[in-house]
């Protein structure tokens, strides 16, 4: 699943091949690729933005 993101170091808004969206036992979002910020190249520091939240609405809903 490509997902939207923010980098949460340098503020780069990027689309990034997440694979499978899951959740862990505490509901926390978890992806099956860690992204990867395309402009720092930072590991793991991602946030979603507005557009990426309601990819994850839509895909969370889509499971129920």
């Amino acid at each position: 699943m490509i997902v939207n993101l923010k980098c949460g170091i340098c503020k780069h808004v990027y689309d990034f091949e997440v694979g499978e969206p899951s959740m862990d036992k505490s509901s926390k979002l978890v992806f099956e690729k860690k992204p990867v910020c395309p402009k720092c190249k930072v590991i793991d520091k991602e946030l979603l933005t507005e557009r990426g939240q309601s990819q994850m609405t839509a895909w969370y809903l889509g499971d129920l």
